[in-house]
């Protein structure tokens, strides 16, 4: 229909334009354009690549931390490490340490953080072991949220999810837009590809530890987008319904109101506990889901329930978890569709998980014969 079209247009060009006379698209392609002009404006095609992020409120010295970001710790002494110095102010941009506090809640294990490291990386950084003889972390989350001096609570489930230099600015600005807030982030695995596929090639601790020094982490923590793949949950990119977010933040009235993360869910690991409180969280009327497109949870390799198992192991604990939720909610697990605002600026390294989001939700909708 477009090239119909254009054939019309030039039809009717020609017959208005007999030959030999001159038409004003000649006489335009005559004429020097303002760019072949001496002094004329040079265009830029690239950003700076310095993040922008929204300025907050100083607190005083007596305010309560806005936000509690609680983090689960079992069995992951070096991954735990990682992830609290990614939440530290020093790494974090456009924040104060006085902005938001870090709730560590570890259960004993045969590798334990501790207290003194744990609360060494960061002055805001509090620290709770508990003994606890469950396979699921939903007890310690719920009792991390009991500890929590601030106004939202921030949940990762699994702390060995290092986050993005921007997460905390911008979850802190996104508190401010609505009383009713769900902040979502997406989640991605460090590797080419997702770790319970990558660990069957080789991929283990070590090849992490070459991958982030490859691109000198903690320097520049954008950079974690380039060596890292969308997650299994996220998998269809912002831009369709995403299945959890693995670092949820909601106000603490909301956390009340959904009753916390469900404790029925006992399979190793909470089963799909985490996608079972986002699902409720986005679906409770009356809450805005918020997404932040540019920031990112990344997850490490240390050996977990579903990404470190391998063939016929982990086909038996997925079908666990499926059964479990099932059994909990009447029906396999659906991601809640209620449509996201987008904030955040993004950086060049994230963009190409933009491009491949877009490119699903054009092609599952079938924009592109709409000229959509």
């Amino acid at each position: 229909m477009i090239k119909k079209t254009l054939n019309r247009l030039r039809s009717k060009t020609s017959e208005a334009n007999p030959p030999g006379q001159t038409t004003a698209v000649a006489q335009a392609q005559d004429t020097p354009t303002p760019k072949d002009l001496p002094n004329a404006p040079r265009p830029i095609t690239r950003f700076s690549p310095q993040m922008p992020f929204i300025p907050l409120q100083q607190p005083d010295a007596t305010t309560k931390p806005r936000i509690s970001f609680v983090v689960i710790v079992y069995k992951m002494r070096e991954q735990a490490k990682k992830t609290l110095h990614s939440l530290c102010a020093d790494y974090q941009l456009g924040v104060n340490v006085a902005d938001y506090e870090v709730v560590v809640v570890e259960n004993t294990s045969t590798e334990v953080l501790g207290e003194q490291a744990a609360t060494e990386i960061a002055g805001n950084i509090r620290y709770f072991l508990r003994e606890d003889a469950t396979k699921t972390p939903v007890p310690a989350i719920n009792f991390g949220a009991s500890q929590a001096r601030g106004d939202y609570i921030a949940v990762i489930i699994d702390g060995a999810r290092m986050v993005s230099p921007g997460l905390v600015n911008y979850t802190l600005a996104a508190t401010q837009l609505a009383d009713d807030v769900v902040i979502a982030v997406p989640g991605y695995h460090l590797g080419a590809k997702v770790q319970q596929e990558a660990m069957l090639e080789g991929y283990d601790q070590e090849a992490e530890r070459q991958l982030l020094a490859s691109i000198n982490w903690p320097e520049d923590g954008y950079r974690l987008f380039e060596i890292s793949c969308l997650s299994g949950t996220s998998a269809g990119g912002v831009f369709k319904p995403i299945g959890e977010s693995n670092c949820i933040c909601v106000a603490k009235h909301t956390w009340e109101e959904l009753g916390g993360y469900d404790e029925q869910f006992t399979e190793t690991g909470g089963g799909q506990v985490n996608l079972d409180f986002y699902k409720r969280a986005v679906e409770l009327p009356g809450t805005l889901l918020i997404t932040l497109l540019g920031e990112g949870c990344f997850h490490q390799f240390h050996g977990g329930v579903t990404t470190g198992q391998k063939g016929e192991q982990r086909q038996t604990a997925m079908e666990s978890h499926f059964a479990q939720y099932r059994a909990l909610r009447g029906g396999p697990y659906e991601p809640p569709e209620k449509r996201s605002i987008y904030l955040g600026a993004v950086p060049d390294a994230a963009l190409k998980f933009i491009r491949s989001g877009a490119n699903n939700v054009i092609t599952v909708n079938g924009l592109e014969e709409h000229g959509g």
